[in-house]
Parts: structure tokens; sequence; C-alpha cells
């Protein structure tokens, strides 16, 4: 075809046919949505700049309400030792049931701390993790090894020996023997003090205070009573001692309330036929103690009232961070008991138990009970009996390792278990 002399070609389709021209209003510059599929997503909406700064200082806040709850534990050892911990309990063992590092372990030397358990047998400290994956172990000689523990720290010392050391998982921070006497009973606060009481040639016992090094801070005597409990605050200022002595053919307990920058006590309380098993200094500036006749609970000025037994007897007990738990049965070898639970006054919370508890703990809002073959929780502050797990019979201590778990510690070994619900319609007498 000839134009102006100039000749134009028209594009050819793919089968040799002219391909038909679009409608001008058909032609558009605008991608296609089928070839572009992000095209057809919806825009997400943006997040105000307000609320980042709102969640910034929440967070914020959040983090100074922890650092000035624990100012007084947040040394550089403290927080490294916390760092070490957490790290070293990332890993993984092989699971539980595990068997004994040594040959036996008192049930009053087994227990949890930070969801961690640990053990004390006649040769070794051990610590595992919830998978049971062994954090550290520290070897002893003692011929009769007890445990106080506190944050990341364990106290170990001979009872009626002179040494003692403290263990974390960084290795021994302290250790050392008493010059003055054998030890009776120690205890340790969060902070790092620690606190032995002695018995020496020259008078009935002494109380003697150390600071996180080892080096003595402080030192008070008794001159005719005999410490058998220590209860320590949360930065290990001051202290509580439970001390016996016989007074006109009767047993005396006085309980002395310490500030280990003063030289005088600052409240005393004497109890006639009650002798103190537990000592317990809560993290709201109140002393519980637990008798083998009663419980006293004090106020903030150290002011006690008292919860009488009625004659039952004490078949085991704990101490939480804020409560005393303690069993009591109508027989002395058998039959039922009844958990009383105290915290801030001397009215307890009770929980009704169809079983003799031979050993308690407690984590979080659950206290457990061991049974003759079963372990049973209760809520503390209702007392209801709530859940339960089947335990062997050679069973001689828990420890919780949450509101879920508990540990059991047997002859040779220590196991783990699951707490299960106990149906609402069942009567706990009826759990298997």
């Amino acid at each position: 075809m000839a134009n102006n002399g100039k000749i134009f070609k028209l594009p050819v389709g793919k089968n040799g046919t002219t391909p038909k021209k679009q409608p001008e209003h058909a032609r558009t510059d605008t991608p296609d949505t089928a070839e572009h599929p992000a095209l057809q997503e919806t825009p997400a909406p943006r997040v105000s700049k307000n609320l980042y700064k709102i969640a910034a200082i929440l967070l914020a806040a959040i983090v100074l309400l922890l650092v000035l709850e624990n100012w007084q534990n947040l040394s550089p050892a403290n927080i490294g030792n916390w760092i070490r911990t957490k790290a070293v309990g990332l890993g993984f063992g092989d699971g539980y049931p595990v068997d004994l590092v040594g040959s036996t372990a008192d049930p009053g030397n087994f227990g949890t701390n930070g969801g961690n358990v640990y053990v004390v047998s006649d040769t070794a400290l051990t610590v595992m993790n919830s998978s049971a994956k062994t954090l550290f172990t520290a070897r002893h000689s003692y011929n009769n090894p007890a445990v106080s523990v506190a944050s990341d720290r364990y106290l170990l010392y001979n009872m009626g020996g002179n040494g003692y050391q403290i263990e974390t998982v960084s290795g021994t921070q302290v250790s050392g023997t008493s010059e003055n006497g054998s030890i009776t009973v120690g205890a340790i606060a969060n902070s790092g003090k620690f606190a032995l009481a002695l018995q020496p040639v020259d008078k009935a016992s002494q109380l003697c205070v150390y600071n996180r090094d080892g080096s003595l801070q402080y030192q008070y005597d008794f001159a005719d009573m005999y410490i058998n409990a220590i209860a320590l605050n949360s930065d290990g200022t001051r202290g509580a001692v439970a001390a016996v002595t016989s007074r006109s053919g009767s047993l005396v307990t006085c309980i002395t309330v310490l500030d280990f920058s003063e030289t005088e006590p600052i409240a005393s309380y004497e109890i006639e036929n009650n002798l103190v098993l537990g000592l317990l200094w809560t993290n709201n500036n109140r002393i519980l103690a637990i008798g083998d006749q009663a419980a006293f609970v004090s106020d903030g000025s150290f002011t006690f009232s008292s919860c009488d037994y009625g004659g039952r007897e004490v078949t085991a007990f704990c101490l939480t961070e804020s409560r005393a738990i303690v069993s009591v049965s109508n027989y002395a070898y058998g039959g039922d008991s009844t958990l009383l639970i105290f915290s801030n006054s001397a009215e307890p919370v009770e929980a009704e138990l169809s079983g003799r508890a031979t050993a308690l703990c407690a984590a979080g809002s659950k206290v457990s009970a061991l049974l003759s073959d079963r372990v049973v929780a209760a809520d503390l502050m209702t007392g209801r009996v709530e859940y339960y797990c089947e335990s062997s019979s050679d069973t001689k201590g828990i420890a919780m390792a949450d509101e879920g778990s508990v540990y059991m510690l047997g002859v040779r070994e220590i196991r783990k278990e699951n707490l299960k619900g106990i149906p609402v319609e069942e009567e706990l007498s009826s759990a298997p």
C-alpha cells in the first residue's frame, strides 16, 4: 500500500491474523492487578506513634518497679550469679527420674529454688533444672550436712561440726570453719549475708552474722539459752532468733529480734512449754514461728499473737517467703491431718486432708502434702484441695517445681510428677 511514498506494515498476530484495534476508552496505563497481586492487598493500618510511646513508658515503669523492689539485691555479684544461673539452666538433661549423688539424703535438705531442685546428700550438694540437667555439684565432707537457701546462694554447713561454705553456680564464694564452737543452725539472706548459731565452751550459744565476703559483721551472746532457729530479713540487716532454756522445771523459748547495727535487742517474746521448730521473717516485715504446741505471728512492731493447736500433734511444716504452713493431727502416729496456713495474722486458713501429711512444700498459690500413697495440693488462699498425683512407697520428701508439678525424693533417686485436677464431683478420699 502506498501513502505519500511511505509503506506501512500492519501488525500480525500469532496465527497470522491482524489483531483488532482496541477502542480508545479500553486503553489504560494502570497495571493489571492479575499481574500484580500486591495491588490487591489492603495496606495495613499504621500504629500511632503515641501508642508506641505509651508502651515504652509502661515497660520502663515495670522495670523501675522491679529495680526498686530488689534494689538491695542488685549488686554486681548478684547480677552475675543470676546471669550465669540462667545461662547454665538453658540446657536440657535426660529427664527424671535421676539417681541421687551419694548414698542418702535427708528430706530437710531437699527443696526447690527458682524452679530448680536441690538436694544435699551425704557427699554433695546437687542442683538440677526442670529437665534434670545438673547445674552444679559441690562436694563436702560433713558428717551432718544442712542447707539454707536464698536467691541463688546455698549455705551448706556441718551441723554439730565447724565447717561451712556458700555455693553458687559460679563456684564456692565463701568457705571457713567456726572458731568459737560447733554450729547448731544457719541461715542466709537474699543479700548474701549469713548467720550461724554456735555453741562456745564458755557460754550457752552465740549468734555470728557475716558479710557476703565472709567477714564477721555482728555478734550476740546468749548466756543461758540455746539457739535452735534463725530467720533473717531480705537484706540481712535484721534477724530473729529462737532460743530455749529450762526455768523452774519448764521449757521456756524466747524469740529475740535484733538489729545488727545496734547492741541491744529491739524486741523479745517469751513462750512457755512450746519449742519453736521453724522461724520466718516474711517479706512484709512480720515474724512467723511454728512451735510444737502453737504458732505465733507478729505485727510490724513485733508484738506477737498465738494460735494454739488444741493438743494436736505436728506432723510436718514448711516456710515460704510470706507464709508458714503446719500440718497437725489428732493422733500421734496416724489419722487425718489439717493444714494451718498462716500469713498476716494468727487466724489461719485451714485445709482438711484425708490422710496424714508427712512432708509439705509450696509454690505460687499452692501447697502440697505428702500422704501415704499420693501427693495432694491445696490452694493457699481458700484451703480447697484441688490436685493430686500418685507417689511411690519410698517417697520421703517433696518439693514443688511449680503450681502444676512436684519433685519427689526417694531412697536412691529423684522423680518428677505432674499434678492432676480432682473432679469436683469426687471426694478426695476416692482419688487414686
